[in-house]
């Protein structure tokens, strides 16, 4: 019972283990995150109110300008050009942004001509009053607003222009003289001469000193004492980068928008800095004026900037904080910290779990190993008893330690503590000790057969030497087995005799056929001729059969004898090849034309195809090959035809020609494949069946292909027909320069 409430105390530990290690390293984990992000968005807030203010001050520095420059012009003497540059060019290098600043003089219509010959008179030789292109058509009386002074010098294109004639710009110069201050321009003018980022804005000036009440009251009265308008144009973009250069901005992007009721305008945008130092640029990924001014960014910090009659929107869009940063790397410390501490703690609950069951099973599997070794012991020893294997150990002086040998003659306590040479004879101990020698040195096992006297009786052993090592590794000596291999040296013996006679035996009966083959030819020849005499002298029809059937007893057996004495010329080695090179088709169309007459008078269609290929081979050798094939082909073919045709193989196999013999007979099983070169061997037919060969053509063929270096191949299929092929290797082609020179 107390075992079962161990078990599963065990087995609940580990989800419990797992489960407050999960928790309390995610808990931690997010808290420290939640801490991180709360921190980056109180910097990015801090950073966000810090180019709020560097903005606005950078935009009140405009009006401070034009207010700096206003003073001169509202004065009762006249403002040249010489004067108006003395005045704007110490303060140009204070705005880097600056494209532009510009008296803009307040002329009647009909005073036009005078204010031309002004001008010319005073050096603009080519000054001309115009309006925008694309101005509408203006009420008789109107008054104009002429650029008269522009610095810096790459302004003067300005001069002359009708500032009021501009799309939008005559309602917000009437605007700003009303309200006696700096008005910024509606649309974004002169974008083609100044820079698609330039932003307008004008301060009016006066004949003299207005009254805030009176600005307040009385617009019109206003009106009626300005003399012009002073403006300047800068980069609102240029001004957005040094704000975010100077500020130092590092949690996200800058956007600065300017919010319509319409459709919002993006004026600049300026990516955050990644390091100090750094110059500012674009967003990685900017967003457009829609998605600021609508849901594109939720996480997004605004401040609104205004200035000149206008609210400008400042958006700074902190950077998407990814899974993996450097300031969380706290909060990944403790998750990966707790992780390991709970898989440790894990890993030792279960470590010891498993060493406690390790010591069980080690503890039964120790008693089951010495059972199993009791066992084995007495089945090992039972095996001894009953073979003729010797064990023995012997030491560095190869004296035997220990010894189990079946032999009564050959006991134990005769060869413990004695060494081969005080146990055998002087040449059986030379035999012995250099080979255990050798083990002991070079460590390696060795195996060897070695005969003994022992006791006055030969004995044959099978002897295994493995080197014995102690507990350092080194070698303390030898341990042998050996088997005694008497009887099965002794049979081996036997039969090396026996067949030694027996080669000799068929030698001598292959000498005598190859000896006798003229003697024996003889009688079948002279009775060939008696058969034919007598074939002239008979008339009458059963005599002639009965002669038939004489001359065809006389043509098998001599063909049995001629086959017989070729197979046996074969064995003894009489026949000699004599390799030379010739045309495959001096063979091929002689035996097509030969065997065609006899495939026909069986009813079978012989088909020879024609080759050009030069062979090197034995032509007489070769050719009974080819015939001996194309006559098993006939023999077996009992309908169809028979093709007898070459083809060439490829150079990975030496340039070789490859005659064949294909077939339409009943095939040869797979089992079979091997047996038809063995001499007599008869494929799927009757034994006694003399009609169909002695069962010798192809033994024959296969002692020429070995011979020639021809090898032979068969194809076959059982119902379809076989395919003989003879590999001959293809005669070397001279070069047409060598056969002329030859």
């Amino acid at each position: 019972m107390n075992r079962k409430h161990r078990g599963v105390g065990k087995a609940t530990a580990v989800p419990m283990i797992v489960f407050a290690g999960l928790f309390l390293s995610l808990s931690a984990f997010l808290l420290i995150r939640s801490v991180t992000r709360d921190a980056e968005h109180i910097l990015a807030d801090r950073q966000a109110i810090q180019l709020h203010d560097e903005l606005k001050t950078r935009f009140d520095h405009q009006s401070v300008l034009l207010r700096a420059l206003s003073g001169p012009l509202a004065g009762p003497a006249p403002v040249t050009e010489a004067s108006f540059s003395s005045a704007a060019e110490p303060l140009l290098p204070l705005y880097p942004n600056l494209h532009a600043v510009a008296w803009a003089r307040r002329i009647a219509e009909r005073d036009v001509p005078l204010l031309e010959r002004a001008m010319r008179s005073s050096g603009h030789t080519s000054f001309a009053v115009r309006g925008a292109v694309d101005a509408p058509r203006r009420p008789p009386g109107t008054d104009l607003f002429v650029n008269v002074l522009a610095e810096p010098k790459a302004a003067a294109g300005l001069i002359g222009l009708d500032m009021a004639s501009l799309p939008g710009q005559s309602e917000v110069l009437t605007r700003s003289c009303a309200a006696n201050r700096v008005v910024v321009a509606e649309e974004m003018p002169l974008q083609a001469e100044l820079g698609r980022d330039s932003v307008l804005i004008y301060l009016p000036v006066y004949s003299r000193e207005i009254d805030p009440d009176e600005a307040r009251f009385g617009g019109r009265i206003v009106c009626d004492v300005l003399t012009g308008f002073l403006w300047t144009s800068f980069d609102v973009g240029q001004l957005l980068r040094d704000a975010v250069l100077r500020v130092g901005l590092t949690v996200g992007d800058a956007y600065l928008l300017k919010p319509d009721a319409g459709a919002p305008l993006l004026l600049a945008a300026e990516g955050g800095l990644t390091r100090p130092g750094e110059l500012p640029h674009p967003p990685s990924r900017p967003l457009t004026a829609e998605r600021l001014a609508g849901d594109g960014a939720p996480r997004a910090i605004v401040r609104d900037i205004a200035f000149g009659g206008r609210v400008w929107r400042l958006f700074v869009v902190p950077d998407p904080s990814p899974l993996f940063s450097l300031d969380d790397r706290l909060a990944w410390t403790m998750l990966i910290g707790g992780l390991m501490l709970t898989a440790g703690a894990v890993a030792y609950v279960l470590r010891e779990a498993r060493a406690k069951r390790l010591l069980r099973t080690e503890a039964r599997a120790r008693a089951a190993m010495a059972r199993a070794l009791r066992e084995s012991e007495e089945r090992f020893r039972l095996a001894l008893r009953h073979s003729k294997v010797s064990l023995f150990s012997q030491d560095r002086d190869l004296r035997h330690l220990w010894v189990y040998c079946p032999r009564a003659d050959l006991r134990p306590e005769r060869m413990i503590g004695r060494t081969d040479v005080e146990l055998f004879s002087v040449e059986d101990a030379e035999r012995l000790v250099p080979v255990k020698r050798a083990v002991m040195e070079q460590g390696v096992g060795a195996r060897c057969e070695v005969e003994l006297t022992y006791n006055g009786c030969r004995r044959v052993l099978d002897l295994s030497v493995e080197p014995m090592r102690d507990e350092t590794g080194s070698i303390a000596g030898i341990i042998c087995a050996a088997i005694d291999m008497t009887e099965a040296v002794e049979i081996r013996d036997a039969l090396a005799r026996a067949h030694s006679e027996a080669e000799r035996a068929n030698q001598a009966k292959s000498r005598f056929l190859a000896a006798a083959s003229h003697d024996l030819r003889q009688p079948f020849q002279a009775m060939s001729l008696f058969h034919h005499i007598l074939m002239s002298k008979l008339d009458d029809p059963q005599q002639v059969e009965v002669a038939n059937k004489l001359g065809e007893a006389l043509v098998a057996g001599n063909s049995l004898l001629s086959t017989l004495l070729d197979t046996s010329a074969l064995e003894v080695g009489n026949v000699k090849p004599r390799i030379v090179d010739f045309d495959v088709q001096d063979i091929v169309g002689r035996l097509a034309m030969e065997i065609g007459d006899q495939a026909a008078d069986r009813g079978l269609e012989l088909r020879m195809v024609p080759c050009s290929a030069r062979v090197r081979s034995d032509p007489i050798l070769l050719e009974r090959m080819v015939r001996n094939l194309l006559v098993n082909a006939l023999r077996y073919t009992t309908q169809g035809r028979i093709l007898l045709g070459c083809r060439r193989k490829g150079d990975e196999e030496g340039g070789r020609l490859s005659i064949e013999v294909w077939d339409t007979g009943p095939g040869i099983p797979e089992d079979e494949m091997t047996a038809i070169f063995e001499d007599f061997y008869r494929c799927g037919t009757d034994q006694r069946d003399s009609g169909r060969g002695l069962g010798l053509g192809l033994s024959i063929v296969r002692r020429m292909a070995q011979m020639l270096d021809h090898p032979v191949t068969v194809r076959s299929r059982v119902g379809h027909g076989t395919v003989f092929s003879i590999s001959v290797p293809v005669a070397e082609e001279l070069c047409s320069c060598v056969a002329a020179a030859d």
